[in-house]
């Protein structure tokens, strides 16, 4: 592409179309359904008129703005913004621009950006903004009558923000690409100086379970309240084109309450008019507007203690994205890790609240002034919450904790299995001794000290029982006790034996005493203990 004059030109009317196509996709989406409501209303008195002009209302609320109502009914500035019409625009901004910079060709075919493609991608993202912000504000001043006049100041800076944000999704998205065999991928969050763009990463998978966790509590209450909910639409008795607007409506707030529901998880109160209040702990509620989807909410009173367990749900959240963070660090200095690792609270924590503020407004002067999460109950305890939850997932995977635990119970186990062996071979002892037994009785019967003070091996009687042939003995017996641990019956058969050895050896030394009392009893000189004694 040029650097001419013309190389201006062409993002900026770009962005400016762009614009203009947004604009107009966002007025179908709001009139279309006035429109059909009003056909199908005929206990309406209402116009097509007024139902364009009720449509350009619900737009600017869409964006975030605000619009004054004097119905009589309800008085009073309307600033509760419907966050799943905002998301929608924001993602019609963000496809918008990612068309507008394809067309640019911001990146060339090697992936690196192209000389001037900051430069355009900045005039189509101005201009688009501008222009977007400047064409809300006509359509919030054509949209005022009797009943319902939009700010339109709150109409210029809200679609400013509206634009510029989605836009730059939009630029940012048509970055990417897709890797080659040639060319590397080019990746958004990869763009970011590091760590940012693993803390970027995590904290969006953090953002997006929380929200996740919101939208499941909801989903669940709905289900568990279907017949309040069936009751609120048949009084309402919409018909079948004021049934499908009615329930646009509740899915452009079901995003809203999801907010709200995480709010509360995170140990926050959620208001929902003057001295009411959704928490944890209590449900106080009052009057609140005749929608279907608000039939979900749980009935007044105190809830049970066991509630309070469901803080653990968002805890979760943040520990996966925590966990997602210390793999993608892994590799980085230790300087860089700890960046990382304080920088990622800090942005979980402010992303949560920018999201409870932009749920927070009120609808009229009256008691639904106040509408949405009581900021001053949520900051502690969605601090508590996220630093605790980060603190324990760093403390087991990027710490020496898990390691360190791995080697203390290695060590455990090796000092237990050492305890066992030793208490296997004190046990063999016993055991083997059972074997010697055998060996020393038969000793004594067969080769006792001879009459000459001499054992058969021609050793010294008066030498200690347990000679050298002994501890061999006793080595065999406790080997063979060893043998017996391992064969059940072997032990018992042995111990059989060993049994009927002592009991050979007693009748031994019985019959040798009985012998002393014969009057056929041997002469003295004679060896009491010798095999012909015995016989």
């Amino acid at each position: 592409m040029s650097t001419d004059g013309d190389s201006i030109m062409t993002p900026l009317v770009r962005g400016l179309l762009a614009a203009l196509s947004v604009l107009g996709i966002g007025l179908a989406v709001v009139v279309v359904p006035a429109l059909a409501a009003q056909v199908a209303g005929t206990a309406s008195s209402a116009t097509a008129l007024d139902a364009v002009l009720i449509a350009l209302n619900v737009l600017v609320l869409g964006h975030g703005g605000g619009v004054v109502l004097s119905t009589g009914v309800i008085d009073g500035a309307v600033t509760l913004t419907p966050v799943g019409l905002q998301i929608l625009l924001v993602l019609l901004a963000a496809l918008s621009l990612r068309r507008v910079g394809h067309r640019l060709e911001l990146v060339r075919g090697d992936g690196v950006l192209r000389v001037g493609a900051l430069r355009d991608a900045g005039v189509s993202l101005a201009a688009f903004g501008g222009t977007h912000a400047i064409g809300l504000a006509v359509l919030a001043a054509i949209g005022r009558s009797a009943d319902a006049a939009p700010m339109v100041t709150s109409a210029v800076v809200s679609g400013a923000l509206v634009a510029v944000g989605g836009g730059l999704i939009g630029l940012l998205w048509s970055l990417r690409r897709e890797p080659t065999t040639a060319v590397p991928g080019v990746r958004v969050l990869e763009l970011l100086p590091a760590p940012y763009g693993a803390v970027a990463r995590s904290a969006l998978l953090a953002v997006l379970g929380l929200f996740g966790a919101g939208m499941l509590l909801v989903l669940v209450l709905m289900l568990t309240h279907v017949p309040a909910q069936s009751a609120l639409f048949d009084q309402l008795d919409p018909g079948i084109v004021g049934g499908l607007v009615l329930t646009l409506l509740q899915l452009a707030l079901l995003p809203l309450l999801a907010v709200w529901a995480l709010v509360v998880l995170l140990g926050g109160t959620v208001v929902v008019g003057t001295s009411t209040g959704i928490s944890l702990g209590e449900v106080q509620t009052g009057v609140l507007p005749a929608l279907p989807i608000l039939g979900a909410l749980p009935e007044p009173g105190d809830l049970p203690g066991a509630t309070w367990a469901l803080m653990l749900v968002p805890a979760l959240a943040v520990g996966l994205g925590a966990v997602s963070l210390v793999r993608d660090v892994a590799e980085l200095e230790r300087r860089e890790q700890i960046t990382a690792w304080i920088t990622y609270p800090v942005v979980v924590v402010v992303a949560v609240l920018l999201l409870a503020g932009l749920t927070t407004g009120g609808i009229g002067d009256g008691r639904l002034v106040h509408l949405g999460p009581a900021m001053g109950t949520l900051v502690l305890p969605l601090l508590g919450v996220v630093v605790l939850a980060t603190g324990l997932v760093l403390a087991v995977l990027a710490t020496d904790l898990v390691p360190w635990t791995r080697r203390t119970i290695a060590s455990l186990r090796e000092r237990v299995d050492a305890a066992e062996s030793a208490e296997r071979g004190e046990g063999a002892g016993p055991r083997g001794s059972t074997g010697t037994r055998g060996s020393f009785g038969s000793r004594w019967r067969t080769g006792g000290a001879a009459a000459d003070g001499t054992d058969s091996d021609g050793t010294d009687a008066d030498e200690h029982p347990l000679d050298v042939d002994d501890a061999d003995a006793w080595d065999e017996g406790a080997e063979d006790g060893d043998e017996q641990d391992e064969d059940p019956v072997g032990d018992q058969d042995d111990d059989a034996r060993d049994e009927d050895a002592w009991s050979a050896d007693a009748a031994d030394v019985a019959a040798a005493d009985h012998a002393d009392e014969d009057p056929t009893e041997p002469p003295a000189d004679e060896d009491p203990f010798s095999p012909r004694a015995g016989r």
